[in-house]
């Protein structure tokens, strides 16, 4: 199945704690570290700053959970949109008879560096039902800790917090910070991360 076939994805659970501090934030943006007035501010812009950057990237931070619903099987693997892939939880089903079924794990194994869920030698896909949602696959993205995250993607982030800071506050001197932000996506689109 190609990239575009599969790419009705969802995100089914966020992650639980962000890529980087407060701290470090505070640090990047020059604040004291025991300034709290603008610490929920803060928060807000370090979770839009991952958001941004894993939506620019297609990649996941920490370990979230993710959902691609597709209408077909008709490649010898799926494609997953998100990265790096840390397991398969399934991939269900509807069978030609309409029904939903669990995919065995003996079909198919996970290729983590090329995202992809591929059939084990000897297998073949089953046949399913016509329908927008025929298979669902549901899967865990992301990286464990965040000392995994990689320091490119750490330093994006904080690019673009410092870059949200100020221009919530009408200071338009971290235009360079956005340029820089994007070098870095795309230094990391064309490089061998996972």
């Amino acid at each position: 199945m190609s990239e575009t076939e599969t790419s009705r994805a969802m995100l089914v659970t966020a992650p639980v704690s962000e890529p980087i501090t407060l701290a470090e934030a505070k640090k990047q943006l020059e604040l004291s570290p025991t300034d709290t007035a603008h610490d929920a501010q803060l928060s807000l812009l370090i979770q839009a700053a991952r958001e941004q950057w894993e939506a620019d990237t297609d990649s996941a931070c920490l370990t979230q959970t993710w959902k691609v619903t597709a209408e077909e099987f008709d490649d010898d693997e799926i494609y997953l949109p998100k990265r790096p892939v840390q397991s398969i939880t399934h991939v269900k089903y509807y069978d030609s008879g309409d029904v939903l079924q669990t995919l065995s794990t003996s079909v198919y194994d996970l290729d983590q560096s090329c995202r992809a869920v591929r059939l084990k030698n000897l297998q073949v896909w089953p046949a399913v039902s016509d329908r927008w949602d025929a298979i669902t696959i549901t899967y865990v993205a992301g990286y464990a800790q965040s000392y995994l995250v990689p320091a490119i993607a750490k330093q994006a982030m904080l690019l673009l917090v410092g870059y949200y800071f100020d221009a919530n506050r009408g200071d338009n001197d971290r235009n360079s910070d956005q340029r820089a932000y994007e070098a870095l996506v795309t230094k990391f689109m064309r490089s061998n991360y996972p």
